[in-house]
């Protein structure tokens, strides 16, 4: 798991807000299994589960470096969440990725973008 650390933080630190808390407590969800890594060849993404009132999703927690390879991935990650049998991938970011995830079916739902799983 410190492999896959040490690969990732290169990547996803710059991504770490202060209210997110610091490299340490990623470092232990990761660890506890609360966190997952999904690396690309020169980017990476941190997920979680979260309850929603409607059920539950898999949320983009961090992400960071080559934006196509960061693409790459998220078909793979939204197979992971159907499998789990999420209703949803959101991700909070900054506003150019809204215009990057629409034609993936992902959409502005208050702070955050969501895409409803079929």
């Amino acid at each position: 798991m410190i492999d896959l650390w040490m690969l990732c933080r290169g990547w996803l630190l710059p991504a770490l807000l202060p209210e997110d808390g610091g490299e340490a407590e990623l470092v232990a969800e990761i660890a506890a299994g609360r966190v997952r890594l999904w690396v690309g060849e020169a980017c990476a993404l941190a997920t979680e589960l979260a309850s929603e009132g409607d059920g539950t999703c898999l949320h983009i927690w961090l992400g960071g470096g080559d934006l196509q390879g960061i693409l790459a991935l998220r078909p793979g990650l939204e197979a992971y969440a159907r499998g789990l049998g999420c209703r949803s991938v959101t991700i909070d970011g900054r506003p150019g990725w809204s215009r990057v995830l629409r034609g993936h079916g992902y959409v502005r739902a208050g702070g955050e973008l969501r895409r409803t799983l079929r």
